[in-house]
C-alpha cells in the first residue's frame, strides 16, 4: 500500500467520497473544502493497494504534529487490514499524528473506530475536548483527541493550533 498526494481534477470524486462517509457537520461545504486544497499546510492523500485507490487521508502540517482531518477506507474495502496497514505507513511518514474520534453516545460503528485507533498505538489524551463547528451556526461536537505515539504533552497549545488552523475557529 502506498498514500499519494492527490492532484487537483482528483479533487471532485475525493470530495463525493467525503460526502458518502461523512455526515454534514462532520464536514465543510464543497466550496470551503475546495479552497483549502491549495493550503501549503493542507494535503489529500489517495490509499493505493495494488494500483487501486481504496480511500483517503487528509492532513495538515501543524507545529511538531500532523492533523488528521478525515481518513476513510472505502466501504467495499473494509474489515481486510487496509485501514490498519494505512495508520502504519501514516505514522512512518509522519510521526507525530494527532486525530479526533467520536467518544459520546457511540453507536456500534464509533465503538469498533475507537477501538481501532487504540489497537493501533493511538492514545486518548483524556481532555474536555469538542470540535468546532464547520460552518457558521454548526454545533461542536465532544470527540476525543487521540495521538500517536504519545499522548500529548502540551495540549493546550496543539488544541488551540488545531482550532485556528483546521477549523478558522479562535474562541476557545
Amino acid at each position: 500500500m502506498e498514500l499519494n498526494e492527490i492532484k487537483i481534477e482528483d479533487f471532485d470524486g475525493v470530495y463525493a467520497e467525503m460526502e458518502k462517509n461523512f455526515i454534514f457537520s462532520e464536514r465543510r461545504d464543497y466550496t470551503d473544502q475546495k479552497k483549502i486544497i491549495n493550503n501549503e499546510k493542507y494535503k489529500i492523500y489517495h490509499l493505493i493497494n495494488e494500483k487501486e485507490n481504496i480511500g483517503f487521508i487528509t492532513i495538515w502540517d501543524l507545529c511538531g504534529f500532523y492533523f488528521v482531518e478525515h481518513f476513510v477506507v472505502y466501504e467495499k474495502f473494509r474489515n481486510n487490514g487496509y485501514g490498519a496497514t494505512a495508520l502504519s505507513l501514516l505514522t512512518e511518514k509522519f510521526k507525530n499524528v494527532v486525530l479526533e474520534c467520536e467518544t459520546e453516545n457511540f453507536s456500534q460503528m464509533a465503538k469498533r473506530r475507537y477501538c481501532f485507533y487504540q489497537r493501533n498505538g493511538f492514545k486518548d489524551n483524556q481532555i474536555n475536548y469538542f470540535q468546532p463547528p464547520y460552518r457558521k451556526g454548526g454545533e461542536k461536537v465532544k470527540l476525543a483527541l487521540m495521538s500517536y505515539p504519545k499522548a500529548i504533552e502540551n495540549i493546550d497549545g496543539v488544541v488551540k493550533e488545531i482550532y485556528a488552523k483546521v477549523y478558522e475557529y479562535e474562541n476557545m
